[in-house]
Order: structure tokens, then sequence, then C-alpha cells
């Protein structure tokens, strides 16, 4: 797994505007970038770009072909589905959820189903964070807003994300500055090569990132001030990403 994370992103910047579709697993791990063969090459997977809360209810949002069906399938919840519009935009509304669900975004196509490489977590139902996690992948927060999204690690090899804003942030890490870089979806990165806990600045404010969870199965579990997911990573590897609690004005 020892520079996983690192090779993901110089592959993807380099397969920029490639389209992938994934298998979901059963282990308990996240879906990589796999199984193209099940669906037609000419169909994208649904790209979720944001969640709104209305009420008991989540809202999620993003992008898929024109008319295509988009369905969100979870272990023991129903699921939800809906056809995009001749735009590609699609609403799904889920019903009230309990405990953290992980949701698996698809597009049908007959009896088969182009499948998104990234996992939909909702964490305490929607009262904790809500991410789009994938394996090599800088997580995606999709609940409010901060300077600092996420910390995800694969054991050697710190990857910091945010939100971009006017001009790139200024980032530290264990007081040295760290490179940021431009990531896709409007957003920035920076790599450090560390795992322990560490203190992360990003434009004066300052995060305590505890450390990575290590090896291990699939779990969520408060990790000092936010919250710590950790999934294994095919072939033997794991990926952790800490999740900073969001101030309560910007939930």
């Amino acid at each position: 797994m020892k520079r996983r994370i690192s090779i993901a992103i110089v592959a993807a910047l380099a397969a920029a505007g490639a389209t992938l579709s994934a298998c979901s697993r059963g282990d308990g791990g996240v879906a990589g970038p796999a199984g193209a063969e099940k669906a037609s090459p000419w169909v994208r997977p649904p790209l979720i770009d944001g969640v709104t809360r209305d009420g008991g209810v989540l809202i999620v949002r993003g992008a898929a072909d024109p008319d295509a069906r988009v369905v969100l399938r979870a272990p023991d919840v129903a699921a939800v589905a809906v056809n995009a519009d001749a735009a590609g935009r699609f609403e799904l509304r889920l019903p009230p959820l309990y405990g953290d669900i992980r949701l698996t975004p698809e597009v049908q196509v007959g009896e088969d189903a182009a499948i998104s490489p990234e996992t939909l977590l909702v964490i305490q139902g929607g009262a904790g964070p809500v991410a789009l996690i994938a394996a090599g992948q800088p997580t995606i927060r999709l609940d409010g807003r901060g300077v600092l999204d996420a910390v995800d690690s694969d054991g050697s090899t710190l990857m910091i994300s945010g939100p971009a804003g006017h001009k790139p942030p200024v980032v530290a890490v264990g007081g040295v500055a760290a490179n940021v870089a431009p990531a896709s979806r409007g957003r920035w990165r920076a790599m450090a090569g560390r795992a322990g806990s560490v203190e992360i600045v990003v434009d004066g404010q300052a995060f305590d990132y505890p450390g990575d969870a290590g090896e291990g199965g699939f779990s969520i579990a408060r990790a000092g001030q936010g919250w710590r997911i950790n999934w294994p990573v095919q072939p033997n590897g794991h990926q952790s990403a800490w999740l900073p609690d969001r101030p309560a004005a910007a939930r």
C-alpha cells in the first residue's frame, strides 16, 4: 500500500477526463476503479456533487447521462432510484437514515450497471459527516463548508484536501509548509510524508490530526475532534480518512 495515494493521484491527473466504473465489494471494503466490463463504455457512472437536508430527509444531487436511471444501493436499506432529466441532473431523496450507511451510486443499464468508484458515506444518519470515499483518492466532504475537509492516509503519506477559494490556502504540517496543488471538482490538495498524529494548519486554523487508523476492516469512530474512517484496499493495504468536526455555523 506504500505510496498508493501518491501513485493514484498521478494516474488520475494523467487520465483527466476519463470515465471510470467500478464494482462494489462484499468484504467491507470500498469499490475501486474496476469492473468496467459490466457496462457499456458509452455509459458513465453518476457523479454526486451535493447533499442538502429537508427535515429528516437527505437530498442527494448530481450529474449523469441525460435520462439515465440513477440508483443508490446500501445493504439492508431499500434502494432509491430516479431518472436524470434531459440535462443529466438528478435529485434523490433518501428516507430517514439511522446509524452509519454506505451507499453505492450506479446507473442502471438493462440488467447491468455502471457503478461509481466512490462510496457515499452517511455517518450517524446525516447528523455526522456526509462524504464520498474512494480508494487512492481524496475524500470529498458534502456536509457544510470549512477550510479543511479531510486528511487521508495510506499509512505512510498524508493527503490533505479542502474546497478551493479565490487563492490557494497556506498549509503547514508539523510546522513545515506543504505544497498546495489544484485538484478536480473545485478542490485543492497537499501531500506530506507522515502518518502519525500531527498539527495541521490551514489558513491560520489549527487541526490536531490524530494519526492513521492502521490496518483492519471497515470502521467508523470518533478520533480527536472529528471522525475517522478506515477501510481495506486491495490487494493488501488500507486507507483511512479523518474528517474534522465542522463549526456549528457551517453545518
